[in-house]
């Protein structure tokens, strides 16, 4: 390979990660909670290896259109004092559910048949919240 196509291709690699970072909550204590309710995703936090917890989001149902949001346990879960889940719907409305922060504990939400978005977010014992999920969760259809 030519050296000019190797720096090149190194030049745009970094072009392309430059930015990419995780910008961290700051906790409901310091007075500046994020905007929450909305359809647009934003930055989430990832938490260190002796913090981690595990939540699921996952598929919509295709014929019922509710989503399951499962706490899957990990290194952090005696550290989680609470974790909290806010469903906007497509069609602008939300509601926000307490999921136990207990190795399978499950909240149900009733989605739209359009594309709805999922925020979830753990306190821990120390005070500070961090947004550990925020996504997207389309409709798909059956087939």
């Amino acid at each position: 390979m030519k050296p000019w196509v190797f720096i090149s291709i190194l030049a745009l690699m970094a072009i392309l990660v430059a930015g990419c970072t995780t910008v961290p909550v700051p906790s409901q204590g310091q007075g500046q909670v994020p905007p929450t309710g909305t359809l647009t995703t934003g930055p989430v936090v990832t938490l260190p290896v002796t913090s981690v917890v595990d939540v699921l989001v996952m598929q919509k149902d295709s014929v019922y259109s509710t989503v399951d949001v499962v706490f899957g346990g990990g290194n952090g879960q005696v550290l989680v004092s609470s974790c909290n889940v806010v469903f906007t719907r497509s069609d602008g409305t939300s509601e926000t559910r307490q999921l136990k922060p207990e190795k399978g504990a499950t909240v149900t939400l009733q989605g739209t048949k359009g594309t709805d978005h999922v925020e979830v977010s753990v306190t821990m014992k120390d005070g500070k919240t961090y947004k550990i999920i925020d996504q997207q969760v389309p409709y798909r259809t059956r087939g």
